[in-house]
């Protein structure tokens, strides 16, 4: 294998980490998911391992990527150094190396995202990056410069290549975002308002008579639920105020979190004890401990029967109908990820994928703007 040859390969898989890198940055930074088909994103991005010296990690995977493709493409242009950056490469892809070992033992192992078959998808592409910049610039060790009358046109492909990458990369980034914050309008009728809470279903809280509805589908187990009650119960239902009436309804994805139809037992056993917000909010508090011994400690705190709370989540028959029933009328009116808002206010149903489609939607509607008369503008906690 050719020297340039090699080298492309590097500026290839650099180019790959970086883009990896950048999307997890931003998704991390702004706290949107990126789609995973490994379930286990969430997870990692909600984890104190994901920020490293008050940064989030992915930061420096992007500066780190940054300075493989910076050192691969100064070789084409002081060709008379090639040796000197392939010793570079090689040295800090090794480093990266060892880094991104680490980093997938945490994610799979101590974050036990291996157990639960739902592994970040976009770190391990990352990590097999990093791998395969490791081995090539191994490989080019060996390798001789090919005639410097060469590496001018090289240079300028290798530059093109990697723009395009980054532009289709990015440009997929964008969409992702668009699509992870842009409500969608769905006919209004009275078929739907009965699915959705209009038979009575779900917890509530706020306003009754409010004309503004906000239902959410929520999983106890998900920290990007987690992370939208910390956004609602401090900022975003505060500031709407007897203008909003917030129903909570259970969508338990058990597939990704196999404590959430537990959690969602408790928390009804809780609410058929007269104290179910209180649940609700020790049960998304105490999220990285779920397990039925701790919810039974918690039912205690909260001054609950904990016997009966803990039959709940032994029998889950004890309330299968009722969660059943959220989950199953969630999934007709199309929900299909947690957290997922559907707003109703003035003959207008909207669906909005997350608190960031919610918050678009609350200020980007003119209908709504006009009754709130403020925007909404929450801000993420990034400890």
């Amino acid at each position: 294998m050719g020297a340039h040859m090699v080298n492309r390969l590097i500026i290839l898989f650099s180019t790959l980490g970086l883009i990896i890198s950048g999307l997890l940055w931003v998704s991390h930074s702004a706290g949107y998911a990126l789609p995973c088909t490994g379930g286990g994103c969430d997870e990692v991005a909600r984890s104190p391992y994901a920020r490293f010296l008050g940064f989030p990690t992915a930061m420096w995977g992007f500066g780190y990527f940054g300075i493989l493709l910076t050192l691969a493409l100064s070789r084409l242009q002081q060709p008379e150094q090639w040796r000197l950056y392939g010793k570079l490469i090689a040295g800090l892809s090794t480093l990266g190396v060892l880094a991104f070992a680490y980093l997938t033992y945490v994610q799979l192992f101590v974050l036990n995202l291996y157990a639960k078959g739902a592994p970040c998808w976009w770190c391990l592409g990352a990590a097999v990056s990093n791998l395969l910049v490791w081995v090539f610039a191994l490989i080019g060790l060996r390798s001789a410069p090919e005639p410097a009358s060469m590496t001018g046109r090289e240079l300028v492909r290798a530059l093109m290549v990697s723009m395009l990458m980054m532009v289709i990369g990015f440009g997929y980034g964008y969409w992702q975002w668009q699509r992870a914050t842009k409500p969608t309008q769905v006919p209004y009728d009275e078929a739907r308002l009965k699915l959705l809470y209009l038979d009575g279903q779900g917890w509530r809280k706020g306003n009754p008579n409010a004309k503004l509805v906000i239902v959410e589908f929520s999983d106890f187990q998900c920290p990007a639920c987690r992370q939208a009650f910390e956004l609602l119960e401090e900022q975003v239902l505060p500031e709407l105020g007897d203008k909003a009436l917030f129903v909570f309804r259970h969508y338990p994805l058990i597939n990704i979190h196999p404590m959430a139809w537990v959690a969602a037992s408790a928390a009804e056993e809780a609410g058929a004890q007269g104290k179910f917000w209180e649940m609700y909010r020790a049960l998304f508090e105490t999220q990285e401990g779920l397990s039925p011994n701790a919810i039974e400690r918690l039912a205690k705190q909260l001054g609950l029967d904990a016997k009966k709370v803990r039959a709940a989540m032994d029998n889950q028959d004890i309330h299968f109908k009722k969660i059943y029933r959220d989950f199953e009328e969630g999934s007709r009116l199309g929900v299909n990820s947690t957290p997922t808002f559907i707003v109703v206010f003035e003959n207008e149903i909207h669906v909005a994928p997350g608190m960031g489609g919610l918050v678009n939607l609350l200020n980007n509607n003119p209908k709504i703007q006009s009754y709130l008369g403020k925007k909404i503008q929450p801000k993420v906690n990034q400890e």
